[in-house]
């Protein structure tokens, strides 16, 4: 049978499967040096200064990657400049946090000290009090602590969510004194972390609100001395959050990535460790050794440690070659070490590598258990290869001949749809001598004239070879009904094989019956196409320009016929009322005729909706008042009428007031 896209691609999503599992606690990656470079050019068009903040984001940033700022004395000016007096005390946060990161500290004048002060006060947010003690902080204003928790606390009351907890966590950490009241909240804010597949801890809101929140625990803990309230593994899993999302596209994104991982590489409790592989996944004989990298999150060495493989364990079958074997620290490069696994003389496929540090400091945490996986290649050697023809009605032996690789058969092949092709072959691990099978053993038959190609899948039987056959009359929808000249080619490949093999083994002449072949075989070459131009659909034709001419005139027609009838009629204006609402009325319905003109000529449906329905409500409002006047005067006029002389403004008042 013909192969599938399904059967073709099976190997291969068994491999990406097998590559990607991962159930280790342990970090799996850090900030490697293409990872840094990335965010800094991420950071980059800050500098055309431009915005407080991203100069902020930038020169923190850079600080934190080691980076070397452009133009640092123009940057320098730029901040200053933005922290003049009657600056705002957000402000003066992002400039005074820009000229620390920068190390051109902004001075303090007495109207900064002032508002900085002045937003110290109760009622004030968690976010306006980092705001205002940060800043303070970094112009070197004295704090009354006491204030600074009263006004904290009073936030927190009104607002205990975890971003409003985060900013109150870097608020203690920046005050001398006791703190304990804000340190004790660091256990509300972790118990509402999210946690990810069992590997991931974060908090509702992102990257910015995570970071916000671990950075300000741990340096309150440090301002504290206490350890805080996060466990280990809580640590990793937080650190494996951050390490998803260093692919982050937004400079305050990198500024909360780098101050985060800064923080759990350089805090005296918690510092994550990262177990990665520093070699190619593969190893052979050429390359024997699996190399491992022990790092922090930022990728630097931990000094020397003690790395164990506590096991190797191959993954079809769950065999294990290597157990407590110690990892040889590589003398060329800081934080690597290797392990010799083609001593062990493995099977290939694909093995599972645990990995142990016995770390003398007990801030590490996440070296123990690290799974890593490799794969074990072997070359492979076709042998026994028979290729042949054979009677559809098996009246006869098979006529099979052998080919070495990779040895093409000096005859061609003939057979026509009386007869079978076959093909026999077996494929050896030359590590171990013995028959393997692979995932892809493919035959493909290609017209040489047309080019057309035909996959056929190789089967293997109880003894491990691998067989190919097709009877020609049955294959003949597959084939086209095509006679002519076919290579013959073999296609071995394995995930874990390091000579996957094309081999062209044979060319092979079909004839089939004329009645089955096509009066104009397709042509299967790759060239280019012919272009395909596309034709829109033609406009609908529009009138002539005299019969839209008279269509509009006969629509404005009414209006002159009107105007006539006026001026033969003699208008009258004197009755018209000049009150505000009169006018008011007549300039909105004008108003109205004008948006219904602009409508037809450039406004569209929801434009001329949203100016209608402003016009229309004064409009509305203004000729409900002007005809309630009209009426109020027409029945006076009436009433004065009736009763002549003995109408007075006592007894129109009366019938106001009834009215």
């Amino acid at each position: 049978d013909t192969t599938t896209t399904a059967d073709m691609g099976r190997g291969a999503l068994v491999i990406l499967a097998l590559l990607g599992a991962s159930s280790a606690l342990s970090p799996s990656t850090y900030l490697t040096p293409g990872d840094k470079e990335r965010l800094k050019l991420v950071l980059d068009p800050a500098w055309s200064l431009s915005d407080l903040a991203q100069v902020l984001y930038a020169s923190a940033g850079y600080k934190h990657l080691g980076q070397e700022i452009p133009n640092i004395e123009g940057v320098c000016n730029f901040v200053k400049s933005s922290a003049t007096d009657g600056a705002t005390v957000e402000t003066l946060f992002l400039a005074s946090s820009a000229g620390k990161a920068l190390g051109c500290p902004i001075a303090a004048s007495s109207a900064s000290v002032q508002a900085v002060s002045d937003a110290i006060r109760e009622g004030a947010s968690s976010q306006e009090l980092f705001h205002a003690v940060t800043a303070a902080a970094n112009l070197g204003v004295d704090l009354d602590t006491a204030k600074v928790l009263r006004a904290t606390q009073m936030a927190l009351k009104k607002d205990d969510s975890v971003l409003s907890l985060g900013y109150a966590f870097h608020v203690g950490a920046q005050l001398k004194g006791e703190v304990g009241s804000i340190f004790e909240r660091i256990e509300d804010a972790i118990v509402q972390a999210d946690e990810v597949d069992g590997r991931i801890l974060q908090f509702e809101g992102g990257l910015s609100i995570t970071a916000l929140v671990l950075s300000g625990a741990y340096k309150l803990a440090e301002t504290t001395n206490k350890v805080p309230p996060i466990k280990p593994d809580q640590a990793v899993k937080f650190a494996n959050y951050l390490m998803s999302r260093k692919s982050v596209q937004l400079s305050k994104g990198v500024y909360y990535l780098l101050e985060a991982v800064s923080m759990f590489t350089n805090n005296k409790f918690h510092v994550p460790v990262a177990i990665t592989l520093a070699s190619n996944v593969a190893v052979s004989a050429e390359a024997p050794n699996i190399q491992v990298r022990v790092t922090d999150l930022e990728g630097y060495s931990l000094g020397p440690l003690k790395v164990t493989a506590d096991s190797a364990t191959r993954v079809s079958d769950e065999v294990v070659i290597i157990s407590k074997e110690p990892l040889v620290p590589l003398s060329a490069a800081d934080g690597v070490y290797e392990l010799d696994v083609m001593s062990r003389g493995p099977h290939r496929g694909f093995y599972r590598l645990v990995v142990s540090v016995d770390a003398s400091d007990s801030r590490l945490v996440g070296h123990t258990d690290a799974q890593l996986t490799f794969k074990v290649l072997t070359a492979i050697d076709i042998q026994g290869v028979e290729i042949g023809t054979a009677d559809s009605d098996q009246s006869t032996a098979p006529n099979l001949q052998k080919v070495t690789y990779p040895n093409t058969l000096p005859e061609v092949l003939v057979a026509d749809q009386h007869q079978r092709v076959m093909l026999r072959f077996l494929v050896r691990d030359t590590a171990s001598g013995r028959p393997t099978e692979v995932h892809q053993a493919f035959v493909k038959i290609t017209h040489i004239e047309s080019k057309r190609e035909i996959i056929f899948v190789a089967e293997t039987d109880s003894n491990d070879i691998y067989k190919f056959d097709i009877d020609v009359s049955s294959s003949m929808k597959e084939f086209g009904g095509v006679s002519g000249v076919y290579s013959i080619e073999l296609i071995i490949g394995d995930a874990s094989i390091s000579n996957p093999t094309l081999w062209h083994i044979a060319d092979l002449s079909l004839t089939f019956p004329e009645s089955t072949i096509p009066s104009s075989p397709q042509d299967y070459t790759y060239k280019v196409r012919p272009e395909i131009h596309h034709v829109f659909r033609s406009p609908d034709p529009r009138p002539s320009t005299v019969m839209s001419t008279t269509f509009t005139v006969l629509c404005i027609l009414p209006l002159f016929l009107l105007l006539l009838i006026w001026v033969k009629l003699g208008v009258n204006i004197s009755n018209f009322p000049l009150t505000l609402s009169a006018v008011l009325f007549h300039i909105g319905l004008a108003g109205i005729l004008a948006l219904f003109c602009l409508f037809w000529l450039q406004l569209d449906m929801f434009s001329t909706l949203r100016y209608l329905l402003m016009v229309g409500i004064v409009t509305f409002f203004c000729g409900n008042s002007m005809l309630s006047n009209i009426a109020t005067k027409r029945k006076e006029q009436e009433v004065k009428m009736v009763y002549g002389p003995y109408y007075n403004k006592s007894y129109r008042f009366s019938q106001q007031q009834q009215n």
